[in-house]
């Protein structure tokens, strides 16, 4: 393997990824530019030479969830930047104006854009920032990150079209992980498969999927995982797929929901409650004495966003329930059918996954099978059923930072002591070394933190599965524990045992989007990327 390409000069910064969050601090880079007075002296900027190292081939937000119509459930207010600064060039009215669309948006009378508008703004100042100096390496993945000698920080990458690896050091390292697909335990050991699907990639999943059934009139039987937006949403746009699809011999369609809840539960979004995605409920999150208060206040806020569905879309969801008792006690009275009826949709509630096997199709031409055994939570019945496909809306695991940094040489600078880390406050009494987890607080926090599924707290416990991983195994059950500083810079760990750099040569790491331990709700969502960027691109500014 030829030596990767390496970068004569240190970064200023790199980021690694480039979703809304790294954007947002790019964003702010450029506003510390523009009102820079040595911008073009010879003086050197603390942020000149930037680069973001980005995965996708191209600027990328949610492309499996732009369905149509679907709205964004925040303020377009809470975009990249008003709330840091109304003036800056890359907020969402500046892209309005740009696009000619300002006036019509106005009219619509409505604080809330499309799922695909809010897609298309955050494309566009992708863009933007790039257009004006801002480097961007799209279709690179990052392979390993290490400390060196001088302070700086070495990221290795590696070029996913070419196999290229490149090799480059930054003064500064600003980590935005983004969120990775999270399945049922019984489900991952399968996956990827070609008849289970996550909703990150629901649209192109779906077009395959159907585009690759038999010309055959046969009934289909799908799965869809899951009690949250996601899930329903999934739900729906299947149900008018599977409408669309002829069957024969008065048969239909089965589409079952399956969710450990026992119901669908409304998200919360009224005026108080949504004060918890405030910037100044992150000061108070962090500043909170414990952990366990501040999984108490996770806990008490987790129906404004975990497994939970906006009152709009259920009223939708409870319509089309409604028409199909209407369409069965049609039938039932006059023994009429429409044709346009060919699904029916099973809901069932305070049920798990125990197990999933893969049943190999009838024929060389036939596809796989999903059999799935079903638990109930509260009854403890079990039951299996077969599917033509699984769909799970099951939430993003937020964590593959940990692995990053816990493989490499600048573990030892911040305490990591294995791949399993718990954010502690750099005002939170510190005890070196790591931290016992115990199975009650391991449960509410499993819950809550970013890194979890959306299942709400009212949901009783899932049996362990042959799949599952709830037992704890060696060196699994301790976390490392990290300082994190309210500007998400995670802090060095001071220890006499360890040979350590002077204090201006320790590489500064910064986290965005993962640290909903020690910040808040708003950590993995849209509300505070403004202002979150902001702080962290003073803090690098000023340092």
């Amino acid at each position: 393997m030829p030596s990767p390409i390496a970068s004569a000069q240190p970064y200023d910064l790199i980021g690694l990824g480039f979703g809304p969050a790294n954007v947002a601090v790019a964003g702010a880079i450029l506003d510390k530019w523009a009102a820079s007075d040595s911008k073009d002296s010879n003086s050197h900027l603390p942020l000149e030479q930037v680069l973001f190292i980005e995965r996708q081939p191209e600027f990328r937000w949610h492309p499996g969830m732009l369905l149509p119509n679907s709205r964004m459930q925040i303020s377009f207010l809470k975009d990249l930047a008003t709330l840091r600064s109304p003036q800056s060039p890359i907020t969402f009215l500046a892209y309005l104006h740009s696009q000619g669309r300002l006036l019509n948006f106005i009219n619509r009378g409505s604080f809330t854009p499309t799922r695909k508008e809010y897609a298309d703004y955050l494309s566009w100042a992708a863009d933007y920032v790039q257009k004006r100096g801002i480097q961007v390496n799209y279709g690179e993945e990052v392979v390993a990150v290490s400390r060196c000698d001088d302070g700086t920080v070495e990221i290795r990458s590696r070029n996913l079209a070419s196999g290229n690896e490149f090799c480059r050091r930054a003064r500064n390292l600003i980590v935005s992980p983004g969120g990775t697909p999270k399945l049922p335990p019984a489900l991952t050991v399968h996956w990827p498969h070609p008849r289970i699907f996550h909703s990150s990639s629901y649209i192109s999943s779906a077009d395959t999927f159907f585009s690759s059934l038999p010309g055959s009139s046969e009934p289909l039987r799908i799965a869809v995982i899951g009690a949250g937006q996601s899930a329903t949403e999934v739900l729906l746009d299947l149900h008018g797929r599977l409408n669309a699809l002829p069957v024969s011999g008065g048969r239909k369609h089965e589409l079952d929901m399956i969710f450990r809840k026992g119901s669908l539960k409304p998200s919360d979004d009224s005026p108080f409650s949504n004060e918890i995605f405030d910037p100044a409920s992150t000061d108070f999150m962090y500043q909170l004495p414990t952990q366990r208060d501040r999984q108490n206040v996770l806990q008490e806020y987790n129906p404004t966003n975990y497994s939970v569905v906006n009152v709009n879309t259920i009223d939708s969801f409870y319509e089309v329930m409604y028409h199909q008792k209407l369409m069965e006690g049609i039938k039932a009275r006059t023994g009429r059918e429409e044709q346009t009826y060919r699904t029916h949709i099973t809901l069932r509630p305070h049920t798990s996954i125990y197990s999933a096997d893969i049943v190999p199709g009838s024929s060389a031409e036939a596809s796989d099978s999903i059999r799935l055994t079903l638990h109930g939570v509260l009854t403890r019945a079990v039951s299996q059923k077969t599917y033509d496909a699984v769909f799970c809306g099951t939430g993003y695991d937020r964590d593959s930072w940990m692995r990053l940094l816990a493989c490499s040489n600048i573990a030892s600078s911040f305490g990591i002591m294995s791949p399993s880390i718990q954010l502690v406050p750099e005002t939170e009494a510190h005890t070196p070394g790591v931290l016992p987890l115990f199975a009650d607080l391991d449960d509410v926090e499993s819950r809550t933190s970013g890194s979890s599924s959306t299942d709400g707290f009212s949901t009783p416990p899932t049996p362990n599965t042959p799949h599952s991983h709830h037992s704890p195994l060696s060196g699994e059950s301790q976390r490392s524990r990290v300082r994190i500083s309210r500007t998400y810079r995670l802090l060095p760990e001071r220890d006499s045992s360890r040979e350590q750099l002077p204090e201006a040569k320790e590489p500064r790491v910064y986290l965005q989007g993962c640290t909903q331990s020690t910040h808040g709700l708003s950590e993995s969502l849209l509300s505070i990327v403004g202002v979150r960027a902001g702080l962290v691109v003073d803090e690098l500014w000023d340092a």
